[in-house]
């Protein structure tokens, strides 16, 4: 190589450097807007429907976010966006983040009710709980497996609400059938316990 190649070399080199950096950085920036708009309700379906469009081009992003929120953006929120979005691309790979926030409301205030309420209430006030119903029969057996553990009382009636809404699991009714003696156990006892407390008046 010449000097003068060797010289060309060096300038091209930064300068190669330097429209990287600033693709890189309008890239951040986009990604940046797309969380925000996720994790707004006002622009939530619009930044699904881009998302949606890009077909799996953003599932890594999206499920990078699931693990480590971007800075600057309430997490509450991009955690309801990203259950949207992974319902709407049924994104399999979401299905452990999911469960994690599987009894997360979609709006902050407490509603005591919520499961005396139609399914299609049920779905929308529980995003990631919709998110497992649309993945459909993985997302099942995977909630299947994950109730062997303990798990918070809402947690688990949200997960025998998701088990119930998909079919195509042949093990669902054992797991349903398990679910509905546990809890006539509870009210046999419950019903012993105040007639015990009844008499002791």
């Amino acid at each position: 190589m010449t000097r003068g190649t060797m010289a060309i070399a060096a300038v091209a080199l930064p300068a190669c450097c330097v429209l990287l950096s600033a693709t890189a950085c309008a890239q951040r920036t986009q990604d940046r807007r797309l969380a925000r708009l996720l994790a707004h309700e006002g622009t939530r379906q619009g930044a699904i429907a881009e998302v949606s469009a890009s077909g799996s081009n953003k599932v890594s992003l999206l499920l990078s976010w699931a693990r480590n929120p971007p800075t600057g953006v309430d997490g509450y929120e991009l955690s309801i966006g990203l259950a949207d979005a992974f319902g709407k691309l049924k994104t399999r790979e979401a299905i452990p983040f999911l469960i994690a926030n599987i009894s997360r409301r979609r709006v902050r205030y407490v509603d005591l009710s919520p499961w005396l309420k139609t399914d299609e209430v049920i779905e929308n006030t529980f995003p990631a709980l919709a998110a497992l119903v649309q993945i459909g029969p993985e997302a099942s057996r995977a909630l299947i497996r994950a109730a062997r553990a303990p798990m918070p009382p809402e947690d688990r009636l949200a997960a025998i609400f998701v088990v119930s809404r998909v079919e195509g699991v042949p093990e669902a009714r054992d797991f349903l059938a398990s679910a509905l003696g546990y809890a006539n156990l509870e009210r046999d006892r419950a019903a012993r316990g105040l007639k015990f407390l009844s008499q002791g008046r």
